[in-house]
């Protein structure tokens, strides 16, 4: 198809246009089953339509009368440089590989136009960026090599696993030789392997994908069950190992249809469709731990017992630094506030339920770690003028001459409880002023931190002849 279609939409009057390539890919996905949003489309439209840049004149003349112009000499140095730029990420992403499509099947015409036209001692300019490529993509399978391994780990049917990576690792190893030998034997070979099993067929036998769908044989969904903190780290990780998997089927795709004149196009748009499911799928894994929080309470009560007992984090600033550290790996949406203070201090808190915060004494210090999860059960407004009537408060307890015992009978148990429930939030105090409280937040809406509101009050304290005024840090949450 040379002209847009149109595919109609429930506005009938506003038809979505699809270009050609989108009709390919939604025809596909059609046939397969595979849902894959307009958006989604559209990324992976962007995502294989190459940059303009201008072409260079001129050309290099090689012997026995075959021409390499500058053109190609430059085709195989951008695909040097996007083999590079997987090999910093550590695999093949589709990203990288989409808008460079066209320069990585030109190569292979190249090779297959320069078999047997060269003798194998002469240096030539080509033959020279030939030779770098091969390495740099030599590197780059030692790197897939590894993420294969850790596939290998989390993938229950050897099968299956024999069956997709060890085919694409074969297969690849042949691509290889090609580019070092340039022979038709060399030529020959790959194309008998490729020939047995097809990288479309591979992706598009939907072994892959399908276990992908399911939770019990998803590599990405039982290392995140692995992670306590379900980081982001392992999130990416898993993410550029299936994606690498993927990824080199269309890279081997591409170069055998442009190897082997028969191959054809056809194999390149089905690995495409299926790079598409798979973002769709990977945007529903997103979706999911951005917003759950499976990691909760027990993996940040691991984090805080972890540097609980950490006997080099000394002061509270190194024992606050190590949890946010690891408060911020996390994959998730939520939102936190974290307070480290010595346990010399009073410390008083309210639970509407257990859950709602982590509070732990132990090693001489106070951890507390609330979280943001839930709808504020109070009006801001209505917050925001009890914590201004209560910014400066007093108590006069007769002859009672230790005004921290003072602090301390304000700061009853009962007495918070009986405040935390009116309040209808998490109420968190500690005797003393901010200055001694090491405390680190997430910014929320402009607030410092999901705590509906934190803030430093007073204590007027009196024995009925003397008074002092005693500092106070309070968060209100939801």
């Amino acid at each position: 198809m040379s002209e847009s279609e149109n595919v109609e939409s429930k506005d009938v009057e506003n038809p979505i246009k699809l270009s050609p390539f989108l009709v390919t890919i939604t025809k596909i996905a059609m046939e397969e089953g595979d849902y894959i949003s307009h958006q989604t489309l559209t990324e992976l439209e962007e995502m294989v339509t190459p940059n303009k840049i201008p072409q260079k004149k001129g050309h290099v003349v090689v012997r026995l009368g075959f021409e390499i112009t500058n053109d190609q000499l430059d085709t195989v140095k951008k695909v040097i440089s996007v083999v590079k730029d997987c090999l910093e990420i550590g695999g093949f992403i589709s990203e990288k590989l989409g808008k460079f499509l066209g320069p990585i099947g030109a190569v292979a015409g190249l090779v297959s136009n320069l078999i047997d036209l060269f003798e194998p001692e002469k240096e030539d300019p080509v033959m020279k960026e030939l030779g770098e490529l091969k390495k740099q993509l030599t590197a780059l399978s030692q790197k897939m090599t590894a993420h294969f391994d850790d596939l290998k780990s989390f993938i229950v049917e050897q099968n299956f696993y024999d069956k997709y990576t060890t085919s694409l690792t074969k297969l690849y190893m042949y691509m290889l030789d090609t580019l070092t030998h340039r022979t038709k034997e060399s030529v020959k070979t790959f194309e008998e392997i490729y020939r047995k099993n097809k990288p479309q067929e591979l992706v598009y036998v939907r072994e892959m994908l399908a276990k992908l769908e399911q939770d019990s044989t998803n590599p990405l969904r039982w290392a995140m069950k692995g992670d306590h903190l379900q980081s982001k780290a392992t999130f990416q990780k898993w993410k550029n190992i299936l994606e690498g998997a993927i990824s080199e089927a269309l890279f081997l795709e591409t170069y055998a249809s442009g190897l082997l004149p028969d191959v054809g196009k056809h194999g390149i748009n089905m690995i495409l469709e299926k790079i598409g499911r798979f973002q769709e799928i990977v945007k529903k894994w997103d979706d999911y731990y951005l917003n759950t929080d499976d990691f909760w309470p027990k993996g940040v009560q691991k984090l805080v017992d972890e540097v609980h007992e950490n006997k080099s984090l000394s002061s509270k600033n190194d024992k606050i630094d190590e949890i946010w550290k690891g408060i911020l790996s996390i994959h998730t949406n939520f939102k936190f506030y974290v307070v480290v203070v010595s346990t010399d201090h009073i410390v008083r808190y309210y639970k509407h339920y257990e859950d709602q915060a982590i509070t732990s004494s132990r090693e001489g210090f106070h951890i507390m770690v609330y979280r943001s999860a839930r709808k504020q059960a109070r009006d801001k407004r209505w917050l925001d003028q009890y914590m201004f009537e209560n910014m400066e408060e007093s108590r006069s307890e007769t002859f009672q001459f230790d005004h921290w015992q003072i602090v301390r009978n304000y700061l009853s148990q009962d007495n918070i409880d009986r405040i935390g429930k009116y309040l209808g939030t998490f109420y968190f105090v500690v005797g003393q002023s901010s200055n001694h409280i090491a405390s680190k937040f997430s910014i929320m809406d402009g607030s410092d931190g999901p705590g509906c509101f934190t803030f430093s009050a007073t204590l007027e304290c009196s024995d009925g002849f003397s008074s002092t005024t005693a500092s106070l840090f309070k968060l209100y949450g939801n």
